[in-house]
């Protein structure tokens, strides 16, 4: 009897490689650009600044528009420009009051420190109110193929990020102070709002902690170089006669001190500003921020020299230039049509906080 041959049946043909996966909707670049001059600019500059000083200051209200719609008029994404939508009246309004409050801490201080710290105690209290309706007032009066922006305020929250971390930001000893900063670009990216969709913000507090660890590293490291170089130059200069270096050393000595904190503060600043906009979405539109360190100092020692040299009559050439290379550094990724908006109710916003906002130097910008 034959023995049974058992056939292995066939092994099925391997199956083709898995095709990657599509990670999110195909994106095109729209890039911002700014086509403004300096020769441009300069006849709107120098005759805001003239009316200004001859109007002891009312007409800085009116240069303030003209600027304004100037350079937001010249910057434009996909073709279209910005525009720019505020009254000179109700800004002219802030400003009075603005120069009321500031001039009120000022008076107080020559009656009382004490006064005066209340005064400055107030304007504390008063300095989330301020950001979120200065925000609120800026967004409402921007525009984009004829849509405002928005900010929803939410005071509470303003005064917990702008007020309350101020408090274990301290106790830290400035440890928490990339954290409090983190949370504060968050609140102010994730209260902005156009065409019906919502600003996300991706970033998280750890990835503000980097430069501003190396930014202090080095300007530990700039100060110990510098003083030992003064050091070792002030001996010199003592001698065996023990004589006191001259008062031009001093001088000297504060130029480089300060130079290092320039150089240092602008790596930090385009290292802050490209975790902001790489980590902000406006609905499914993402943005890409390019700004390097060395150029944007490279601008501002150019910018700043230059209005020295000219006593002040390159400031318009200073502006432009500036304002050029932050458009050609920034990039919207489009997931789609970006008219694909819809219009939202519009509400007036007064001026006060936003003239505060920038008589008191309050950082809320991106």
């Amino acid at each position: 009897m034959e023995e049974a041959i058992t056939v292995a049946p066939e092994a099925p043909p391997p199956l083709p490689p898995a095709l990657p996966p599509t990670i999110g909707p195909t994106r095109t670049e729209y890039p911002f650009e700014f086509g403004g001059n300096a020769r441009e600019y300069f006849r709107i500059w120098v005759v805001n600044l003239a009316l200004s000083i001859v109007t002891l200051g009312i007409y800085s209200a009116w240069a303030k528009v003209r600027t304004e719609r100037y350079f937001y008029g010249n910057t434009t994404l996909a073709g279209v420009p910005f525009e720019y939508l505020a009254k000179p009246w109700p800004i002219l309004k802030g400003r009075i009051i603005a120069v009321i409050l500031f001039g009120s801490y000022v008076l107080a201080g020559q009656f009382s420190i004490k006064l005066q710290l209340a005064a400055a105690g107030a304007i504390a209290l008063l300095t989330p109110w301020l950001i979120v309706r200065g925000a609120a007032f800026r967004a409402r009066y921007s525009s984009w193929r004829g849509l405002t922006f928005r900010f929803v305020p939410d005071y509470a929250e303003a005064y917990v990020r702008y007020l309350l971390l101020g408090i274990p930001m301290v106790l830290s000893l400035g440890l928490m102070y990339p954290f409090v900063k983190a949370k504060q670009k968050a609140f102010f990216v994730e209260h902005h709002r156009y065409g019906g969709r919502w600003f996300t913000f991706r970033a998280t507090p750890g990835q503000f902690y980097p430069p501003y660890l190396i930014a202090g590293a080095v300007i530990v490291a700039w100060m110990f170089v510098v003083s030992i170089l003064a050091g070792v130059i002030a001996a010199m200069f003592i001698g065996p006669t023990h004589a006191a270096p001259p008062a031009w050393f001093i001088y000297a000595f504060v130029v480089p001190v300060y130079g290092g904190y320039f150089a240092i503060w602008a790596f930090l600043a385009a290292a802050l500003a490209n975790i902001v906009y790489n980590n902000a979405d406006l609905g499914q539109h993402r943005f890409r921020s390019t700004l390097k360190g060395h150029r944007l100092l490279w601008i501002y020692v150019g910018n700043t020299l230059a209005i020295l040299v000219s006593v002040g009559f390159l400031i318009p050439w200073a502006k432009v230039r500036l304002a050029r290379y932050r458009a050609e550094s920034l990039r919207v990724l489009a997931a789609g049509d970006l008219a694909d908006f819809r219009t939202e109710s519009k509400d007036d916003v007064g001026a006060a906080a936003a003239e505060m906002d920038g008589l008191f130097d309050i950082d809320i910008g991106l």
